[in-house]
């Protein structure tokens, strides 16, 4: 056992908690708890302050002030024998692991632009069973995949992330389909039936469609940069 988690399931006894109880106020699992204090799992600086939040302790105070009695002991140097590499077989995840993270992570593809091609997937916690505040089911990355969009600060290799749905947003910016090509433009309302399909390089270029011409896929709530591009 951790010495974060041996102090966790001290303070929580102390204050007649269960598992299930503290990890309804920290909003994580029982089990995640449990994980917690036998060590299993390793927690973050965030989730250390709201479970000392709950159980109205430093947890990190307690911790981190205890000193070290470990003394370093520097191990001999051993010869380096050389070895043939050995080709490792891909190893797929057992489905029960899958089965059982799957109420409490999700998975979201990253695409590239026409959602042709899945290019990898990033993981998040599921919280009272949304992701980001809206259904997990409907979130996916899109891969930007060219500068059009720069004077707005999406650069080529960046990822937004969308919430799939064909609502109309006025004034804000879609994953869009038009003539077979899908896209990412700030999307703006013009006269009659009409929008205006705003790129920027340099400065804001617009095109105007007719509404019917234009199907919405979905409204981007952020974009996520690489600040080394590959």
């Amino acid at each position: 056992m951790s010495r974060i988690g041996n102090k966790i399931k001290e303070e929580r006894i102390k204050r007649g908690l269960s598992p299930k109880q503290l990890g309804k106020k920290c909003g994580v699992t029982e089990s995640f708890i449990l994980e917690v204090e036998s060590g299993k799992k390793i927690i973050n600086e965030r989730l250390i302050e709201q479970i000392s939040k709950a159980l109205g302790v430093n947890l990190e105070e307690n911790i981190i002030l205890e000193p070290a009695n470990e003394e370093r002991i520097e191990a001999p140097k051993a010869k380096k024998i050389e070895t043939p590499a050995v080709k490792r077989e891909a190893v797929e995840p057992l489905e029960q692991w899958d089965n059982a993270l799957a109420n409490i992570i999700k998975k979201i593809p990253i695409y590239d632009i026409q959602m042709e091609q899945v290019k990898g997937h990033k993981s998040f916690p599921i919280i009272d069973r949304k992701v980001e505040g809206v259904n997990p089911d409907k979130l996916v990355y899109i891969e930007i995949p060219d500068q059009n969009m720069s004077g707005f600060r999406m650069q080529k290799g960046d990822r937004t992330l969308v919430f799939l749905n064909n609502q109309w947003v006025d004034n804000s910016f879609l994953l869009l389909e038009t003539e077979g090509n899908k896209m990412i433009r700030k999307v703006k309302r013009a006269e009659g039936n009409k929008i205006q399909l705003i790129s920027n390089v340099h400065e804001p270029k617009s095109i105007i469609k007719e509404m019917k011409e234009v199907k919405i896929l979905g409204r981007c709530m952020r974009i996520e940069i690489d600040l080394v591009k590959n």
